[in-house]
């Protein structure tokens, strides 16, 4: 079968398309899914470019996220059959390849109203965005919500899922032009860290101290500088540090103001819970009843796999990539 894999050569590493990969074996408690699309995340780029190893190690079959066709079974699954329609994560990684071997615990069924680009469009992006808001912020209707990155994929859903619980949207982007969607989305203020400093601008509109709950993917300045509009006994998660890692006066930055810091990876979250399962159900409602809207900025064939790595490092989308595998 064919599949996109990473090796690693002395320090380099590099991405290629195989043709002759294995086709993979299959546990009692797994199914294999015939792969349509893989969703691309930044988590792939770090993991092609070997700033974010996976413990598998290298070489390493890419991808994560990924809709599909159950095609097997194994003896001991339950909830799934053969021709079922399923979006999934693969801690595994392996998803941009044609099959995929997968326990049934870390795939959903889709409903017939959300298609299977849709299906790897939100599986990774709007259940984070999801948990972010819901399960670890706590989000209220009279929060203000200050959203970094408010304009990639995880910032998009965000933005609609929070002025769906009634909050005050805030966001800040780091590449010009990004505040677009956003605001389409019903963000309140959008502001562009290359021309604006946002701790003033926010502060100017809302006060001195006005966030109670920040979500944020960039970590180092960016959120260094976000504590100063902080709430007392506010809530700041953490999902990515696209800048770098937090600051090592992170514990004095949380005491100043009795903060709480949590982290979130939704590879942690049991995904045999009804608080997960119950996640996806309201996500693909949402999707069905066009509450919520997907933004799928282009699908590459996998064969152009490098452009659309190049695509989504450039920063400048504003949205989900796919990679067409069937």
């Amino acid at each position: 079968m064919k599949g996109i894999q990473i090796n690693k050569i002395d320090d380099d590493f590099h991405r290629s398309l195989e043709i002759n990969l294995p086709k993979p074996d299959l546990n009692n408690h797994e199914i294999l899914v015939e792969v349509h699309y893989g969703g691309l995340n930044y988590a792939d780029l770090m993991m092609c470019n070997g700033s974010y190893p996976h413990p598998k190690g290298y070489p390493l079959q890419a991808g994560i996220e990924f809709s599909g066709i159950v095609a097997k079974c194994g003896s001991e699954v339950q909830n799934f059959s053969v021709g079922d329609r399923v979006a999934g994560f693969s801690e595994n990684a392996g998803a941009f390849s044609e099959f995929l071997s997968i326990p049934e615990t870390s795939v959903t069924k889709l409903i017939d109203e959300v298609s299977l680009e849709d299906g790897a469009a939100y599986y990774v992006q709007t259940t984070t965005a999801f948990h972010l808001l819901h399960t670890i912020g706590k989000v209220e209707a009279n929060d203000i919500l200050l959203i970094h990155a408010i304009g990639g994929g995880v910032g998009l859903n965000l933005t609609q899922l929070a002025k769906l619980s009634g909050a005050t949207v805030v966001g800040t982007v780091g590449t010009t032009g990004k505040e677009k969607r956003p605001l389409e989305c019903g963000a309140d203020l959008v502001l562009d860290r290359t021309k604006q400093q946002f701790t003033e601008e926010i502060q100017q509109k809302f006060g001195k101290s006005p966030i109670r709950l920040l979500i944020d993917s960039t970590g180092a300045d960016i959120l260094n500088d976000s504590f100063d509009l902080m709430q007392n006994l506010g809530h700041v998660v953490s999902y990515g540090e696209a800048s770098g890692k937090p600051y090592d006066n992170l514990w004095s930055q949380l005491v100043r103001r009795s903060l709480t810091f949590s982290r979130l990876h939704i590879g942690h979250i049991d995904h045999r819970s009804d608080e997960w399962l119950q996640s996806q159900i309201t996500i693909q409602e949402m999707i069905k009843n066009k509450k919520l809207k997907l933004f799928i900025e282009h699908i590459f064939a996998i064969e152009d796999f490098d452009l659309a790595y190049q695509s989504l490092d450039s920063r400048k989308i504003s949205g989900k990539i796919l990679i067409k595998i069937k």
